[in-house]
């Protein structure tokens, strides 16, 4: 029983996070928000990058009002925790909703521009913790010699 127990800490390690976990995720989303729509300048169409740099505006205002939600609720709403998370969930995404429509309306866009857009922090996030569970495996199986070793 007790190598299952050491067995399920070490991945319990693995996929834990730091407390500065999601500020590395919004500077880097927002540097590759940034990249992406450099590049998009390349293509000489206006529509194209709108489209992309709206994507990535609503994408970085989603993870900081989520994260924010989530200090909020949980350093300050403790015990209604459960009505405070639904009602920051319906008025966040009646804003994105009404950023989306207006954007749609107001402005001439690239739908697939839009997704890329969109899915840059998820991205990121993926890529981040994949990254954290690779290293974590990578530093258990493979064993550097320690400096008082004899080879």
């Amino acid at each position: 029983m007790k190598i299952r127990t050491n067995q399920q800490k070490e991945k319990i390690d693995i996929l834990a996070l730091d407390e500065g976990f999601p500020d590395r995720v919004f500077r880097m989303s927002f540097y590759l928000s940034l990249i992406i729509i450099v590049c998009s300048l390349s293509y000489m169409s206006t529509k194209l990058t709108i489209s992309v740099a709206t994507g990535c505006f609503i994408s970085l205002l989603l993870f900081q009002m989520s994260w924010w939600g989530i200090r909020y609720g949980v350093q300050k709403k403790r015990p209604q925790i459960k009505g405070f998370f639904l009602q920051f969930s319906m008025i966040k995404y009646f804003i994105v909703g009404g950023i989306l429509f207006s954007a749609c309306v107001f402005l001439e866009l690239n739908v697939i521009a839009m997704f890329a857009g969109l899915s840059i922090v998820l991205a990121v996030i993926i890529l981040k913790v994949l990254g954290n569970v690779l290293v974590g495996q990578l530093n258990k199986t493979v064993k550097f010699p320690s400096e008082n070793s004899k080879c």
